[in-house]
């Protein structure tokens, strides 16, 4: 009998083993995760306003300083006194994101060289109106006010003068930033500082006050009513001064007027003001040339109202301006030309004055000795002198003292007035060349005649 043969069935085939590979997946991760930690993080032992950054990425350690700086307690040490007060009473203040971000730089987890450095260096900022306000309630002794200067009137030398204002004293805010930002390099996050003080100068300074009394002096003293430039109407300063109230405000003076007091100089303005207008009248030669003004001119002055005048001006002392400008109707004056002249006719004894070719008056005369005859001619005054001694010097054999108004119109001759003899009129010649009249009529020609007149001489 034949055994039938059959194969052993196959082997099965051995699953290969997949575990190394399991296990070597969650230790791949863990490694790929620590690095990119020690990438992100900042190392351990590195802190900043006494908060810890070690394991923390930027973004949480920029939190933690942020947070820190605001907790942190500031001791304020005075004179043996102190006050602790909170960086967030202090306003302090620091760019802890950029801080953050340069301690992962500098310092990330995966250098282990940079570990365990410390504090790092901050510049500390703060608010200078929340640390004097809390510094002035915790510690009030590091503080005094200053005063504003002022301006007041002295009476007695009539002038507004300046009152010097007192320097204050405070905290130097700026110092005592920098002494936080190197207590915190030292690491914690409770520090001691001792404020340095520095001068407060005073809102209203002395200078401030010198510029505003100048200001004032200068307005008191030009305080009026004026029409065309000029005063019509003056006010004495110390009564202007009375009208104001000079105090200060901000970092300058405001000035307030007492408008009531203004009324009783208003009121007569009408009286003092209106007037009419007078003519210039002036002297001039037969070519128009003007030689003197013997009358001077005024336009006349017609005031409208005072209505509305006492309030405007009370505005514009206010304001700096003592020149107020009255509106009045204004008469123009006008301008007269007096053509003078003097002619001494010798032909009958008499000097003439002329007015714009009218007779105005005649005075009988001597004229000069034969020997020493009164030149003819066309001359003009030169000199006039209300008395003068004639010769009376070497070289003259004659000596006159005291001869009154002469009138010089030819070198040594002129008209004057004669004491020592009364012969006048047709035919009298009594003098050196000179033309003697009686001391009225001398007086009346020099008051008539100026330099430049015309004097003409003749037979």
């Amino acid at each position: 009998m034949v055994e039938k043969l059959e194969w052993a069935p196959a082997e099965p085939e051995r699953k290969k083993r997949r575990l190394g590979l399991w296990l070597g997946i969650p230790g791949g991760v863990l490694a790929v995760g620590a690095t990119v930690a020690s990438l992100v993080l900042v190392a351990p032992g590195v802190s900043a306003a006494g908060a810890d950054m070690g394991w923390r990425t930027s973004a949480l350690a920029a939190q933690s300083i942020s947070d820190s700086l605001a907790a942190l307690e500031v001791t304020v040490v005075d004179d043996g006194s102190d006050a602790t007060l909170t960086g967030a009473e202090l306003g302090l203040s620091v760019d802890a994101e950029a801080v953050a971000q340069q301690a992962h730089d500098d310092h990330p987890l995966w250098n282990v060289g940079s570990w365990n450095t410390g504090s790092l260096p901050l510049d500390v900022q703060i608010d200078e109106e929340t640390a004097v306000a809390a510094l002035q309630s915790a510690v009030p002794d590091l503080f005094a006010e200053p005063v504003d200067a002022g301006v007041a009137y002295d009476g007695a030398s009539k002038t507004f003068t300046a009152v010097a204002a007192t320097a204050g004293r405070g905290v130097d805010v700026a110092s005592l930033a920098a002494s936080i930002s190197a207590a915190l390099t030292d690491g914690g996050n409770a520090i001691t500082v001792t404020p340095t003080t520095r001068e407060v100068e005073a809102d209203v300074t002395t200078a401030t006050a010198e510029t505003q009394a100048t200001s004032l002096n200068t307005m008191i003293a030009q305080a009026g009513f004026y029409i065309d430039g000029e005063k019509a109407v003056g006010i004495d300063p110390a009564t202007v001064a009375s009208w104001l109230t000079v105090e200060p405000e901000g970092t300058g003076f405001t000035v307030t007027v007492d408008r009531a007091a203004i009324d009783p100089v208003v009121a007569p303005l009408a009286e003092s003001v209106n007037r009419d207008a007078v003519d210039e009248r002036v002297v001039t030669d037969s070519a128009g040339k003007r030689l003197r003004v013997i009358q001077k001119g005024q336009d006349g002055w017609q005031l409208a109202t005072i209505d509305g005048v006492a309030d405007a001006f009370a505005q514009q002392l206010a304001a700096g301006d003592g020149v107020y400008d009255l509106d009045v109707a204004v008469q123009e004056s006008k301008s007269i030309e007096l053509y003078r002249r003097i002619d001494v006719d010798k032909s009958d004894g008499l000097t003439r004055l002329y007015e714009n070719e009218k007779l105005v008056a005649t005075y009988s005369m001597a004229i000069g000795k034969p020997g020493t005859p009164t030149d003819n001619g066309n001359f003009r005054v030169y000199a006039q002198l209300v008395k003068q001694d004639m010769g009376c010097v070497p070289g003259f054999d004659y000596c006159t003292e005291n001869v009154p108004w002469v009138t010089y119109f030819n070198g040594d001759q002129g008209l004057h007035g004669t004491y020592w003899h009364s012969n006048f009129g047709a035919g009298a010649m009594m003098s050196h060349g000179c033309v003697n009249l009686t001391i009225s009529a001398a007086e009346a020609v020099y008051r008539f005649a100026q330099v430049g007149t015309e004097v003409s001489v003749h037979d």
